[in-house]
């Protein structure tokens, strides 16, 4: 049996929320060029009528001056051009507004853990015509025993609020509202005598046990354990990594599977998690895009978000699929030296989450994760793995920050099991091996120093054999990708690892990646005998030390000494260049790629530098919302921001494409 005592909530923005503006304003203004004034929106709610036709002429008699307004006549006269179509893109509106309404994160399970106890009431400004879609997508009378709409009844929020007690037969103190805004909620609850709690979802997400807990506290003076987290129902725990579109928003596409989503997906295993991964920018093809293209494509990047399939491709198999708790990768925290990500298009998979499965429990994972939740459940900053266990039996929301995983942990690791991968992907893309985390460095504008804080942890060499003897056994792989900010940092631990390679696999290639300041020739000769064929060393600025990071000063003179000895050895250096992060001058500039082609290196590869918000060198998040840069290192909006030169532009990448990268003989090239 249901208590007498009665929760009253508030909907919009405080159960559900979406687009900023409604239907018929955005309707309104699109058609008059015009905004409707607050005191006409208030009269307009009161309108009950819902059918879209209807609706309009008592909204047009009050919105315009007179009758005689030409849209009203339009939508009056079965004679006129405008008929049919004013009802049509009303419609149309409302079908785009209805869309992007849903649930907050947590609401749900905050109205399943009230509805046994307590009856249930929703009060809110409605527009008529939302009705049917609320009822409809919401299900609202599951959760609630009455609905108090204004349009139903022909009086706004506030004298619902008033005449409640009338309304509902109850004694006001038996209620409480709860509700979001200071100004719309509590200040008219409280003066309609009502107990009022403010809502205190933060960044849109609810804490149901917290909030339950303040509401029981307030209608039956009893303190329940708000620190315990409550989940409801019976949770499959069935678990899908979704990678969201990157590089198809820049004209290709990336097969290589993020590293930090196969090894959550491999530390899911071993603990007996059910889990799936979707790639969402993979395909089965090995053409790609130049980088140079990609920085032309990168200027349509956000309209590509509106038009790229992908997104209802996922779409279709969630609905298919609704998995029960999703995470959402933000770019690859194993390896974020590279385009890692853009936290709009990972926004936009969890929309489509959110609006298939309400219910569903949403984490963002990876280094560009950002600050505002919409439709994530939680936000985790740093590696995820010892996050895992807590985060799936309790359901933990808001903000949370994982710890670098051991050495020891990292040992323990289960190989990542390739049938976890639910989207189609070529074999030749699976070759990334990692063996460490971090890198010695603190380079101000990398992930990596900022994640690992100068740290290196190696997983034991006979699992980085184990992963290498998996995919030769099953995809008959032997060219590999050791992924490794910094493979050369220590030098008996490497040659030992060279050694073992040799030995084991004395028929493979690979390549991999280092700093200038931790070469050695004797491990570089080492490294040759086992199969590398290419290294790739990061310069960054190939004007003068004084004007590179702090924890990076290279002597150009050394660096084309060991580009030599490099050669020599039988092994391809390939050298990052980054352009930008000062506003150089046109003669720094050229100066700069006199520089790069004296170190006469086999390969060049051109980034322009990016200021990822969170890193030492970085801008605000606001500063980089307004400027609306994707977080590709290929972005031709970085061009205008650092003042770059467009001949400099072409040289640099100019270079790049003549002497090609160290994947110009694997990968085919558009």
């Amino acid at each position: 049996m249901k208590e007498k005592k009665i929760v009253i909530f508030d909907l919009w923005e405080t159960l559900i929320f979406g687009t900023r503006d409604s239907a018929i304003s955005i309707f309104y203004n699109n058609i008059t060029g015009e905004k409707i004034s607050p005191e006409q929106l208030k009269n307009c709610m009161l309108i009950k009528e819902s059918e879209p036709r209807l609706f309009l002429e008592k909204f047009l008699n009050i919105v315009t001056p007179s009758n005689i307004s030409s849209v009203l006549l339009g939508l009056k006269n079965p004679r006129s051009p405008r008929y049919k179509k004013i009802v049509r893109d009303f419609k149309n509106a409302i079908s785009n507004d209805s869309q992007e309404i849903r649930w907050l994160p947590g609401a749900i399970e905050l109205l399943e853990l009230l509805k046994e106890k307590y009856r249930l009431v929703l009060v809110s400004n409605l527009w008529a015509y939302q009705k049917k879609y609320l009822f409809k997508n919401f299900n609202l009378n599951e959760y609630f025993d009455r609905c108090l709409f204004s349009c139903n009844l022909g009086i706004n929020k506030d004298q619902i609020l008033r005449d409640i007690q009338k309304i509902l037969q109850i004694d006001a103190g038996n209620a409480v509202y709860v509700g979001r805004s200071y100004e719309y909620d509590i200040i008219p609850a409280i003066n309609a005598n009502i107990r009022a709690l403010r809502l205190k979802a933060v960044n849109n997400i609810i804490s149901p046990a917290k909030i339950k807990s303040t509401i029981e506290e307030e209608l039956n003076g009893q303190t329940a354990n708000s620190e315990k987290q409550i989940v409801t129902g019976q949770k499959q725990n069935r678990i899908l990594i979704v990678i969201p579109p990157f590089y198809k928003l820049l004209g290709s596409h990336n097969n290589r599977i993020n590293l930090s989503a196969s090894y959550l997906s491999a530390y899911l295993s071993a603990r007996g998690y059910f889990n799936k991964i979707y790639h969402c920018d993979s395909e089965l093809k090995e053409t790609y895009a130049t980088r140079y293209q990609i920085v032309f494509n990168s200027i349509n990047f956000y309209e590509s978000m509106e038009t790229e399939n992908s997104y209802k491709e996922f779409e279709n198999y969630y609905q298919e699929n609704a998995f029960d708790i999703v995470f959402v990768t933000c770019g690859d925290i194993l390896n974020p030296s590279f385009d890692s990500g853009n936290w709009d298009s990972t926004q936009k998979i969890a929309k489509i989450v959110r609006k298939v499965n309400s219910k569903a429990y949403l984490i963002a994972i990876g280094p560009e994760v950002g600050i505002e939740s919409k439709d994530f459940d939680l936000l985790v900053y740093g590696e995820v793995e010892n996050l895992t266990d807590k985060i799936i039996k309790q359901r933990v929301r808001g903000k949370a920050r994982g710890t670098l995983l051991s050495e020891n942990d990292l040992g323990n690791l289960p190989l990542f099991d390739l049938k976890n991968i639910v989207t189609e992907i070529s074999p030749q893309s699976l070759d990334t091996i990692i063996w460490s985390r971090g890198c010695k460095g603190l380079c101000d504008f990398c992930r990596v120093a900022q994640i690992n804080q100068g740290k290196i942890r190696y997983k034991p060499i006979e699992s980085v054999l184990k992963e290498i003897r998996l995919r030769q056994n099953l995809l008959n792989l032997t060219n590999f990708y050791l992924v490794d900010a910094n493979f050369t940092a220590n030098k008996k631990l490497s040659i030992e690892f060279c050694r073992r390679l040799k030995k084991e696999f004395p028929s493979i290639t690979w390549r991999t990646e280092s700093r200038f300041d931790t070469l050695d020739k004797e491990l570089l000769v080492e490294m040759k005998k086992s199969g590398c064929t290419h290294i790739k060393l990061g310069l960054e600025n190939a004007l003068h030390e004084k004007h590179q990071v702090k924890t990076k000063k290279i002597d150009l003179a050394n660096a084309s000494k060991w580009i030599g000895e490099i050669k020599k050895i039988g092994i391809h250096p390939v050298i990052y260049l980054m352009l930008g992060g000062k506003w150089f001058t046109h003669e720094q500039y050229e100066q700069m790629y006199k520089n790069t082609k004296n170190l006469n290196a086999d390969a060049y590869t051109t980034s322009l530098f990016t200021p990822y918000p969170g890193t030492p060198a970085g801008l605000s998040y606001k500063e980089w919302r307004k400027r609306r840069f994707t977080g590709s290192h290929l972005d031709i909006r970085l061009i205008d921001f650092w003042k770059i030169p467009i001949d400099i532009i072409d040289k640099f990448f100019s270079l790049e494409l003549e002497k090609g990268r160290e994947d110009k003989n694997i990968r085919e090239f558009i």
